[in-house]
């Protein structure tokens, strides 16, 4: 499998820490963000979780810093493909620096890694089978008024064969 990652982030205080994993076994980078990350490695077919964790952020006097340390996920392709919409069913789990009572257990969607925590995207190999899959191609005619079926069809080119020319 081809994994490629574009990312943002922000090394005002300290070039952001990452780790990249397929599933809980698999590790492919650990260390300071790099702006494009490439992978190639084998991947058993069925269903994976690919996990982006940002780490090592430490708290700082917030009131006079105009900036953070950060990484956002900007684009991902897998296996030449670069993911739309899928992205979005991303989780980020949190690690919260302060005692967490109302704050959520995962926020999505979301694509900016604020906090030290975890980015969880589940997805299935291969990549192709599972983008045809979830992804709708053209427009979707079912329970419209524009709804076809070979039955349909064969009503419609029955009439135009008996109708007379004009």
């Amino acid at each position: 499998m081809n994994l490629e990652l574009n990312l943002g982030f922000e090394s005002k205080l300290g070039i952001p820490k990452i780790k990249i994993n397929i599933d809980d076994y698999l590790t492919l980078y650990d260390g300071d963000v790099k702006p494009n990350m490439i992978f190639d490695f084998k991947c058993t077919p069925g269903e994976h979780e690919l996990r982006i964790t940002h780490y090592g952020k430490t708290v700082h006097d917030a009131a006079n810093l105009n900036f953070d340390k950060h990484i956002q996920i900007l684009s991902i392709k897998m296996d030449s493909v670069e993911l739309q919409n899928e992205l979005w069913n991303g989780k980020f789990y949190p690690v919260y620096l302060h005692s967490a009572k109302h704050e959520p257990v995962y926020i999505q969607p979301n694509l900016y890694l604020g906090h030290n925590g975890t980015w969880v995207m589940p997805f299935d190999y291969p990549c192709i089978d599972w983008l045809i899959r979830t992804r709708k191609q053209g427009p979707q005619l079912a329970n419209t008024i524009f709804e076809s079926t070979n039955d349909k069809l064969e009503i419609a080119k029955e009439f135009f064969s008996k109708a007379t020319d004009v």
